[in-house]
């Protein structure tokens, strides 16, 4: 199975504050310009292929590409809510450096099991994808598919790393752009590939 995860146009944000599960808008003057770009980058990658589903978190910010994308392949969305970004709870819309200090500290000294006040850890998020994935590989008829997801950095980088048997944090660092593309395939008894990153 080959997957490939498409990180969402930029949203409607100040820098400089913290979001994650809050469901902004995606920035109108860049849409269309960014979803173009993401429709040409998989077009090349797909070749002629139909994807067996188009898959999307439920935030607006990727829904509203996934909706696009679908539309030009025939295909309906599929939303759900394991490929929204990380619950950063508490911190949520706050900026950066109004956070005490000493939380981000402890965030940083242990970022696999660190979750914010009422929100979520990394590893939260690796349990949530690999279970979507498992779901997606466990359809027999769809083994040997391409499916596209248009989701969140987060989300994306450590689903990556998990995927490639590697630390949680490994992928954390690595740039992914607005757009960007993650392409993984599954062999159905080898160990998964990394394809492409941010391409």
């Amino acid at each position: 199975m080959d997957l490939i995860l498409m990180r969402h146009p930029p949203p409607d944000i100040a820098s400089g504050l913290c979001y994650g599960r809050t469901d902004l808008p995606v920035d109108a003057s860049r849409f269309d310009a960014s979803v173009a770009a993401m429709h040409a980058r998989l077009a090349a990658l797909l070749d002629g292929r139909t994807p067996a589903a188009i898959h999307s978190s439920p935030l607006q910010r990727a829904r509203r590409a996934a909706e696009v994308l679908a539309t030009s392949l025939g295909l309906r969305v599929k939303e759900d809510a394991r490929l929204a970004e990380m619950d950063f709870g508490a911190w949520e819309m706050r900026p950066w450096d109004a956070i005490d200090r000493n939380d981000l500290d402890a965030w940083a000294g242990n970022v696999p099991e660190f979750a914010p006040p009422g929100g979520e850890s990394a590893r939260d998020i690796v349990l949530r994808m690999d279970a979507w994935v498992r779901g997606l590989r466990d359809v027999a008829s769809t083994t040997h598919g391409v499916h596209v997801a248009v989701a969140h950095a987060g989300p994306i980088r450590l689903h990556t790393a998990s995927a490639l048997r590697l630390p949680t944090t490994a992928c954390l660092s690595w740039s992914l752009d607005f757009g960007g593309i993650c392409h993984l395939h599954f062999a159905d008894d080898g160990p998964t590939r990394l394809i492409r990153w941010n391409a």
